[in-house]
């Protein structure tokens, strides 16, 4: 996250140009280390939110409502006192330091007017959020510095508001700051992006790749190694980014991957990177970037929470898989002891009480072959057929038992493994919402929340690609969403495929009426290969056949499925390139 001193420098004056002359109304503070100023500015409400969270520090407009606490903490209390109705006079940032200082003017206890300071450091973790009286003195801070922490700079009630140390870099406006560039090229043995973050004032790591990238200079290459015309190349690069964003303004963008989520935000366009949304203010986009990853540890959050309770349902599936294995194992033989009791009835004239054992002919067997019958010698002849044949009782019945719960848990797991895979899967909330509601139907949660009948119907959908010969392929997300393409979707005449052995997503080619080519079937096996367990291989089965051929047994869990008449395809797991959902 690059909230670095160049975006902080046209941070300060975006909200200098919006806030000036703004009256404070309401402030809060939404949790630990943010709080949230209400601004009434040139006839328009806005709201200003400054954070000194470590991981996440910043200063900027937002239009997202957050919720506010019950009991205010101590530094909100502080901060109405001093600054609610106070005029907003300006917002400066000391060059391009990661430091925004808002100065206002109050009315104190008294009825006099007097200037206070809110300065934001927005610098890691050691971030705060600080007010200042008219003499620099600290009235209070956010997060309270002492002298353990740090013995040359103490942030603290009363005492004197020290800047933090200015950096010894360059300033990258100044003209004069080209040629020292040049000149310590070839006495540094540094690579050239982390040169430049040593050299330049305000610039992070991304800001330095993008000069290199601008500069079509190997960011990873020594600095001393670089030519004259690499070396003019990036300085030129410096000179046009600077002279852009002073002459021209910024230009807020928000760096997106290849699915379109944010991760990472700017004031000057990162041409290193391919996909990139613009917003017309800083603010909107530092604003949309955080909703986007606020949404995104929410969901992740979620996902966790649900891999956790799946995980725990497989590790007691397995147990009890092995547990059931164990006793089938244990117990398959139970016919023997059915032979053991006849025998020893048979030739029951011939033992007596007392044998420890007894070789007796088995007239079952072809050919004169004997068994050796172990035997309790403090039990009658009777008593060890009896014994025998209770044993057999019990053996049969606990290999039927065991037999019949391998094959059910063996479903079971198969069915888990696959929502576990649907969660892995998951990209948003509302996939996550239906694999909750799966798993409160089939009884492995106890609660959930249902206030209608809106909230037990699925609120996703299935992925939708169109392959290149023009054919609609749809792609369950989970168990439920399969259930509902394929059996509820899809047409007879349709194409269905899925992975083979393997928990996946089933997977319907649409044929329209039309003879579907095996370019398109090429195309969907590889996307079942890729949304299955089975993704990470470079080739993989994958099963098709009509929708017609398949059926879903009477009682079986959401997803499962029998088929008959298919075909068998090697693909390559592939994403589809684009989706529609």
């Amino acid at each position: 996250m690059p909230f670095d001193g160049v975006l902080t420098h046209f941070m300060a004056e975006e909200l200098n140009s919006r806030l000036s002359g703004g009256r404070i109304g309401k402030i809060y503070q939404i949790s630990r280390d943010t709080i949230i100023l209400q601004i009434r500015a040139g006839g328009e409400n806005y709201r200003l939110l400054i954070s000194s969270n470590a991981s996440s520090p910043r200063i900027h407009l937002t239009e997202k409502q957050y919720e506010t606490p019950d009991n205010p903490p101590v530094f909100c209390m502080v901060l109405r006192k001093h600054l609610s109705g106070a005029k907003v006079l300006g917002f400066e940032a000391a060059g391009f330091e990661r430091v925004i200082t808002m100065e206002a003017e109050a009315t104190d206890e008294l009825g006099d007017r007097s200037v206070k300071k809110l300065v934001a450091e927005i610098m890691g973790k050691h971030s705060n959020i600080i007010l200042l009286n008219r003499d620099n003195r600290i009235i209070d801070v956010i997060r309270h510095v002492d002298s353990q922490v740090n013995r040359v700079r103490e942030l603290l009630p009363a005492r004197t508001y020290m800047s933090p140390p200015a950096q010894d870099k360059l300033d990258p406006a100044c003209e004069d700051s080209y040629r020292s560039i040049l000149g310590g090229l070839k006495e540094s043995g540094r690579r050239i992006e982390n040169y430049l973050l040593d050299k330049l004032q305000g610039f992070s790591p991304v800001l330095c790749r993008e000069l290199c990238s601008r500069a079509l200079v190997d960011e990873r290459k020594s600095a001393a190694d670089l030519t004259f015309d690499e070396a003019a190349r990036l300085v030129g690069a410096l000179h046009d980014m600077m002279h852009t964003l002073l002459n021209q303004g910024p230009t807020p963008v928000v760096i997106q991957d290849s699915s379109g989520k944010a991760i990472d935000f700017h004031v000057t366009d990162l041409v290193q990177y391919p996909s990139r949304k613009h917003y017309d203010t800083i603010s909107q986009a530092i604003d949309s970037y955080y909703q986007s990853r606020q949404l995104k540890e929410a969901h992740s959050q979620k996902a966790l929470e649900l891999v956790k309770t799946v995980g725990k349902l497989i590790e007691k599936c397995e147990r009890r898989l092995s547990i059931n294995v164990q006793a089938y194992e244990e117990n398959k033989n139970f016919e023997q002891f059915r032979l053991f009791g006849e025998l020893i009835t048979s030739s029951i004239y011939a033992l007596k009480k007392g044998m420890n054992s007894a070789r007796i002919r088995n007239y079952y067997a072809e050919g004169e072959e004997y068994a050796e019958i172990p035997l309790d010698p403090h039990k009658t002849p009777q008593d060890n057929a009896q014994h025998y044949f209770k044993r057999y009782g019990k053996a049969r019945t606990a290999f039927n038992y065991a037999k019949s719960q391998i094959e059910s848990l063996k479903k079971e797991l198969l069915w888990l493994e696959s929502v576990m895979l649907s969660i892995e899967s998951a990209e948003d909330n509302n996939q996550l919402q239906d694999i909750r509601l799966e798993l409160y139907e089939q009884g492995y949660l106890k609660a959930f929340p249902k206030k209608g009948r809106k909230d037990t119907q699925l609120k996703s959908s299935p992925v939708r690609v169109v392959s290149s010969d023009g054919f609609e392929i749809f792609i369950g997300r989970n168990n439920k969403q399969n259930d509902r393409l394929t059996l509820k979707s899809a047409r007879h005449e349709d194409i269905w495929l899925h992975v083979k052995n393997f928990p996946g997503s089933h997977v319907i080619i649409k044929a329209g009426g039309r003879q579907i080519p095996d370019s398109t079937l090429e195309e969907a096996a590889g996307y079942a290969a890729w949304y299955s367990k089975a993704r990470s291989a470079p080739k993989v089965e994958v099963d098709y056949t009509l929708v017609r051929n398949v059926k879903k047994p009477s009682g079986a869990k959401p997803g499962m499925v029998i088929y008959v008449n298919y075909n068998t395809i090697m693909a390559t797991p592939k994403a589809p390139e684009t989706a529609d959902d």
